[in-house]
Order: C-alpha cells, then sequence, then structure tokens
C-alpha cells in the first residue's frame, strides 16, 4: 500500500483563469477541498496501517515469541514512516519555493537516475493534518495572484504541492525494505484570452506564459497518447524540456507514476468554447499509458535478494 513513486500525480486544469482561494473552509464542510481531503484520509490510512502493524506483531510476540509470520506468508509489518511535504509555483519560466519568504528562482537539476530535482526546494516534516495543512495554507498564501476582469484573484502561475512518504517495511522473511511515494497535485491556472480578461502589461505577459506552459504540457500530453505510437509500439521524442513546467513534471507525465486528470468546466455558454477544448484535453490525456513499479532502496533489495539466496 502506498509503496510506488510517484504514485498519484492529480492535474486540475480549468476552462478559463479561476481565483486561487485558501482551503479555509471547516472540517467536515461540503466545500472543504480536495487536497485537504486526501490529507485527512491519507494520515488516518497510515495511522490504521501502523496499529494494525503493531497490534499484529504484539500478537507474534506473545504467542509464538517470535514473528507472526515465521509460518505462513503474511502482510509486511510496518516498522515507521516518515512524511515531508512541498509546495512550489512555476510562475513565467522560473520556479519559485512557495515556503521560501525570500522568493528566489530554483534551478532544476538531473539526478543520477535521470529525474529530475529541484536544487534548494523547502521540505517540510509533516506529523499531522494539522501540520500539512498548515504547509498548504501558507503556500497558497505566497502564490501569486492579480486582478482581472474575470476574477479579482486569478492565479497567475502554476502551483505543485508534493507529499513524500518514506515506508519501512519487514516481510516474513524478517528483511527490512525501504519504499518511496510521493503524491504530487498539480494545479494548472486556467488558460487565457486578453479579450475576456481584459489583461495589459504585466497581466498580458503572465497570460502569455501560463498559455505557453499549457500549449507545452499539451504537446507533451499529444506526444505520449500518440494513438499510432501505442498500437505500434514505437518509441517517439516527447518534447519534455520545451518549458519549465513539463520537465519539472516529466516523472509524472511518462515516468514511473499513476496519473489523475481533473477538469474544471464552466457551466456558462459564454465559455462553451473553452469547456470543449478542455475536454479534448483530458480527453488526450486519458489515453497516457504508465507502467509504475515499486520504488524500493537498492541496498534492502539486495539484502531480500541474498537473503533469498541462502534459503
Amino acid at each position: 500500500w502506498y509503496s510506488y513513486s510517484d504514485i498519484v500525480c492529480l492535474f486540475e486544469y480549468r476552462s478559463y483563469t479561476m481565483g486561487s482561494e485558501a482551503h479555509t473552509q471547516p472540517e467536515g464542510s461540503p466545500q472543504v477541498g480536495l487536497i485537504p481531503r486526501f490529507i485527512e484520509d491519507f494520515f488516518r490510512k497510515m495511522q490504521e496501517k501502523k496499529q494494525d502493524s503493531d497490534e499484529a506483531s504484539n500478537s507474534g510476540d506473545r504467542n509464538t515469541g517470535d514473528s507472526p509470520c515465521s509460518d505462513v506468508p503474511c502482510a509486511p509489518i510496518l516498522l515507521e514512516y516518515h512524511i515531508k511535504a512541498s509546495f512550489l509555483e512555476v510562475y513565467g519560466e522560473d520556479v519559485y519555493d512557495l515556503l521560501d519568504s525570500e522568493r528566489r528562482s530554483l534551478p532544476l537539476r538531473e539526478d543520477s537516475s535521470g529525474g529530475v530535482v529541484i536544487a534548494g526546494l523547502t521540505d517540510k516534516v509533516i506529523t499531522c493534518p494539522k501540520e500539512a495543512l498548515h504547509v498548504l495554507h501558507e503556500g497558497t498564501n505566497n502564490r501569486t495572484t492579480a486582478a482581472t476582469l474575470m476574477n479579482l484573484t486569478s492565479s497567475r502561475s502554476h502551483a505543485v504541492f508534493t507529499i513524500y512518504l518514506t515506508q519501512k517495511t519487514r516481510g516474513s522473511d524478517q528483511v527490512d525494505l525501504v519504499s518511496t511515494s510521493k503524491f504530487t497535485f498539480v494545479d494548472l491556472a486556467g488558460s487565457e484570452r486578453m479579450k475576456k480578461t481584459g489583461a495589459e502589461g504585466e497581466r498580458a505577459r503572465e497570460g502569455i506564459k501560463i498559455n505557453e506552459g499549457l500549449l507545452a504540457l499539451g504537446n507533451v500530453i499529444n506526444a505520449l497518447a500518440d494513438d499510432e505510437r501505442l498500437a505500434k509500439e514505437k518509441t517517439i521524442h516527447v518534447p519534455y524540456r520545451q518549458s519549465k513546467l513539463t520537465r519539472l513534471l516529466q516523472d509524472a507525465l511518462g515516468g514511473n507514476s499513476q496519473t489523475l486528470f481533473l477538469a474544471c468546466v464552466s457551466p456558462s455558454d459564454t465559455n462553451v468554447s473553452e469547456t470543449l477544448s478542455t475536454l479534448r484535453y483530458a480527453n488526450r490525456a486519458r489515453n497516457i499509458r504508465n507502467a509504475p513499479t515499486k520504488n524500493l532502496d537498492p541496498t534492502s533489495t539486495e539484502l531480500q535478494r541474498l537473503n533469498d539466496l541462502t534459503r
């Protein structure tokens, strides 16, 4: 459970510019946002999993004086887990840490395995839903917003909220395994038409950058969801480096991940063209096929392999 790299990446794409409201609704309210709901459920399930593991371990010690899995296969015991969170925005072609008051542009780097990392990004340790929501609120309040004709607090950037989970488990073979997971929530700023937003000057330049990022993302989605490539299993160039947004989301889009796409559309007939465009955008994203695998610590995996050889 929760043992895959980038196990969930949720894209929220809005058919027109909307506000970047902070999640201030009380717990239990029907208007509570998606991320706060996830946070509550996430911590509840992890606490239940740890409690069940502790009970199974204690029961085995009392009954046999040994592991409860000594004779028959059973689910791995969760020994410990650690959770961190980060929050950033892509404003224009710059990446900013929303948890850093100095607001410095952060560079993207490539690690030894080819994955993308953000140098200098703050990740805060969180131990309960309240701490996670505090990180979310702090970042949301620091996000770049501005007034347009369509909204007084229009998002002027794409935002990425990430939760990192590290688990240490012990199987029936008494070998400890360390697995990592990453849950990425991407709030894409809505596409803009200057005729509707009335954007001028700096607001207009922001709108152009927003649309460029969405176009680059669309090109990546088109490449990954190409029907001919999928049918013939061809390799094709995917333009991840076309923008900072697509480079940042490379692992989530075509890597070791499971991806969901949430399209937010307007019921107004004046926005029918944007609504149709958004639905087509989401439909293309649905055709992407990823094959996630367990992201285990190499040392733990090697120990397990050696342990199997000695049996």
